[in-house]
């Protein structure tokens, strides 16, 4: 706490960031009052609540980013979002992004996976985690909702939702923008879009988003190579009546992620792969197993492909508004990489996800509310291999099947002008089926190596469950700019199969409940903004995914009902305007997440061979005991007490920018920024070398924006001190406690042009 004090002073001579994306002046029409008197915090509006409201009267736990926030934040892929909001955690499985907020997220990454962070665009639910980076372009806003989302979006939103808002065609308009960026890594991304009206009903988006990185690894990996387009048309026969389209395509290539290796070898480069030589000779060296254990290749690649269709429909009935989404979305997977050290390869993986939402709102005066049904469904193939020579060598069929049906419902009612209740309800009924088997070629055991012959196993079956997940708040006016809002909410995430056999073939949903204290206010006619939160969460039969040693005697990456926990915290979150032209933000939030019950299984022998090494856990084994299958010995690791991974118990951000007006009306607006996030663990096993330091990162940027306002030129420097820092990884499950890391960016800077028409 003593480092993490000290960094706060610094952060606030230098003041405040983008957390909640940095809301800029603007002028403000206050009657006869002179011009330099005009201007505050400027509102933002969301539709967290599928309705439009401002960003100070939502009751939620919300941090929003707008388009400025994004370009300065270089907002390319789900991953850049640790830059930008407190609170969160991203990292990569494989190419899957892994989404924490407060602890709360998923490690797996494989088809049988479920997020507990909720991805949506444009409402629209994107299920496979890899299909999510690749929707970061021509987008209005971001916005992050912490916590459980059970009544309004439902499953897989235990730990949140990301609603990514992509502009809207606007009728009678023509224009456009083009954005065009060049940096280190040979760094070229562009972005544009251009509107055309048809007519006087009618308007056309289409949009585009295409960048080509090198990697930030020696090997080459940590690229990003992507081409994506959206069209988007609007039609508006009457005043009562639209049709919004939307079609999107989307292209992966290049290398993908890549990891480094834990613990730092001495005198190499934080960001040497761990495929590097110096790497591969410490893993061969390292006991128990290292000296038969296949070094880790520089063979990565990634070829995904997704595309989508779907509607918005909006029909004013009088008594209410009939919305109803119909969406599809396309995703075909193939790709090679090495998470844990292990090569994980995906020759093809499909995914057909169809989803519909129709609902009725209405806002009055006194009462707001929706109610509507929902329809999940999607359909998967896939193949995967998990090879690591002749200790394992898997194939693994999935074609796993999932529906979900729920019905929902939530009303705000003002009763006085200044109280307001909420209530909100919700049921789902889901249910999964696996067929699944596993060919293995190679036996999982260790010397005297005596081949087995090649072995196939089926597992899946059928799983389902139903879930009433609710919401209760109450919000108060205490002043004309204040408010003060409590909500009490549940959420969960669904269950599912693992691709192993019992005890370890499924695992039940997990529940969250969540106690939120909210205050929203302005000060000195809007010119200082003070929001501020406290929050306890309720964390139940938590999923928690692990590489163990499974009944088969695999290394796999199952997923368990691991125990309970706790997490508490707030924040605060300050933005002034001491002049028109200068903005200063400052944003802290402090989680205390711990288990208070947490255990899981994993394999300690196979066929009387130890496999269990100590050094591959900090949390205390139980005295094996057998397990159901192939004469498997099992033991329970007890890791109660422990934080919860991928968890800091700090952030903090702090920004700066002042708008230097030139003549004839161009500005020129340096901008720095900083971030804090203590120390945390990187998975569950809980050793030193999945425990990441603390760090900060400083970033600028300068930015010339001409006097019509039609074109700028930025310059942009990220991460500037070029320190390392992790977001994610776990232990090479044959040779503890080596740890195969992913990092993030090194030092990138470089420069930006923009147009618009």
């Amino acid at each position: 706490m003593r480092k993490f004090k000290t960094k706060l002073y610094g952060f606030a001579g230098a003041a405040a960031l983008v957390s909640g994306g940095p809301v800029f002046a603007q002028t403000r029409d206050d009657g006869d009052a002179p011009a330099s008197a005009r201007y505050g915090v400027d509102d933002i509006v969301v539709t967290a609540q599928r309705r439009e409201q401002s960003f100070q009267e939502t009751p939620l736990s919300i941090q929003v980013l707008d388009p400025e926030a994004m370009a300065r934040g270089q907002l390319s892929q789900a991953v850049d979002l640790n830059r930008l909001v407190p609170g969160i955690q991203i990292g990569a499985g494989g190419n899957a992004a892994q989404i924490y907020i407060r602890g709360v997220g998923d490690f797996a990454a494989s088809a049988l996976s479920n997020p507990a962070v909720a991805v949506n665009i444009d409402g629209v639910y994107i299920a496979r985690p890899q299909g999510v980076n690749s929707s970061f372009f021509d987008l209005s806003r971001v916005e992050v909702l912490k916590g459980p989302q059970g009544t309004l979006y439902g499953r897989n939103a235990s730990g949140g939702a990301i609603n990514l808002i992509t502009n809207r065609p606007e009728l009678g308009e023509f224009g456009g923008y083009a954005t065009f960026e060049y940096g280190n890594y040979s760094r070229k991304r562009g972005e544009g879009a251009l509107n055309v009206p048809l007519g006087e009903n009618a308007a056309l988006r289409a949009s585009f988003g295409v960048i080509d990185r090198d990697g930030y690894l020696s090997d080459g990996n940590d690229d990003d190579v992507k081409q994506a387009f959206r069209v988007r048309f609007l039609w508006e026969p009457s005043e009562t009546v639209s049709l919004l389209l939307n079609a999107d395509y989307a292209d992966e290539d290049g290398r993908g992620p890549g990891t480094v290796f834990l613990p730092r070898i001495p005198g190499t480069d934080p960001w040497d792969s761990s495929s590097s030589p110096e790497a591969n000779a410490i893993l061969t060296t390292t006991p128990p197993l290292g000296f038969i254990v296949p070094p880790v290749g520089t063979d990565n690649y990634r070829d995904n492909q997704f595309w989508s269709v779907s509607a918005e429909l909006n029909v004013d009935l009088g008594f209410a508004t009939l919305t109803v989404l119909p969406a599809y979305r396309d995703a075909v997977i193939s790709e090679r990489n090495y998470p844990a050290g292990l090569r994980n390869t995906i020759p093809e993986g499909t995914s057909e996800a169809t989803s519909v939402e129709a609902r009725l709102s209405n806002e009055t005066d006194r009462l707001s509310w929706v109610a509507g049904f929902y329809f999940f469904s999607e359909k998967q193939v896939s193949e995967q291999q998990i090879y690591e020579g002749i200790l394992q060598d898997n194939i693994i069929h999935f074609a796993p099947d999932v529906k979900s049906y729920a019905a929902f419902g939530q009303a705000t009612f003002s009763v006085t002008d200044w109280a307001r209740i909420t209530g909100g309800l919700r049921y789902t009924d889901e249910s999964s089926t696996v067929i699944g088997d596993i060919y293995t070629n190679s036996p999982a055991s260790v010397p005297p190596m005596t081949p087995l012959p090649a072995l196939l196993v089926e597992f899946g079956g059928k799983t389902s469950f139903d879930s009433l997940t609710w919401k209760a708040g109450v919000e108060l006016d205490i002043a004309p700019d204040s408010m003060v809002f409590f909500n009490a909410s549940t959420g969960f995430k669904a269950g599912g199969h693992n691709q192993t056999v019992e005890p370890l073939a499924t695992y039940d949903p997990e529940k969250l409940r969540a106690l939120e204290l909210g205050f929203r206010n302005r000060f000195f006619d809007g010119r200082l903004q003070f929001n501020a939160e406290l929050f306890h969460w309720t964390y139940e039969d938590s999923q928690v995914a692990s590489v163990v040693f499974d009944p088969l005697g695999n290394v796999s990456l199952l997923t368990q009902n691991a125990g309970n926990a706790k997490i508490k915290g707030g924040n605060v979150d300050i933005i002034a305007m001491p002049t028109p032209n200068d903005t200063l933000r400052f944003f802290v939030e402090y989680n205390d997440a711990k288990y208070n019950e947490f255990s899981y299984d994993t394999a300690f022998s196979i066929f009387g061979s130890p496999l269990f090494n100590p050094a591959s856990t900090g949390c205390t084994p139980s005295a094996p005991f057998p397990g159901a299958t192939f004469g498997t010995l099992v033991t329970t690791l007890d890791c109660s007490g422990f934080q919860l991974s991928r968890t800091p118990k700090v952030t903090a951000t702090a920004s700066y920018d002042h708008v230097f007006e030139l003549g004839g009306g161009a500005t020129l607006t340096p901008h720095v920024d900083m971030q804090y996030v203590s120390s945390r663990w990187l998975s569950t096993e809980f050793v030193p070398n999945v425990r990441a330091d603390d760090y900060t990162l400083l970033n600028a940027d300068l930015s010339y924006v001409s006097p019509d306002g039609t074109w700028s030129v930025s310059l942009f420097g990220r991460n500037l001190t070029d320190k390392p820092y992790y977001t994610g990884g776990s232990l090479q499950a044959f040779v503890p406690p080596l740890a195969y890391v992913t990092i993030g960016a090194p030092r990138t800077y470089g420069g930006r042009v923009t147009f618009s028409f």
